[in-house]
């Protein structure tokens, strides 16, 4: 089952069944954690 992942540094949201090793946006390595869908929402109205 796909989970929403966000980046704890720059916030960068990610979609799928595991969160990428390292982010596409910032370049930090382990840096995301899963977090619920209204938790995504509030994120991308931003």
């Amino acid at each position: 089952m796909k989970k929403i992942w966000r980046c704890t540094v720059c916030n960068d949201i990610h979609y799928g069944n595991c969160p990428p090793a390292v982010c596409p946006t910032c370049r930090v390595k382990n840096a995301y954690v899963e977090i619920d869908k209204s938790e995504a929402r509030f994120i991308m109205e931003l």
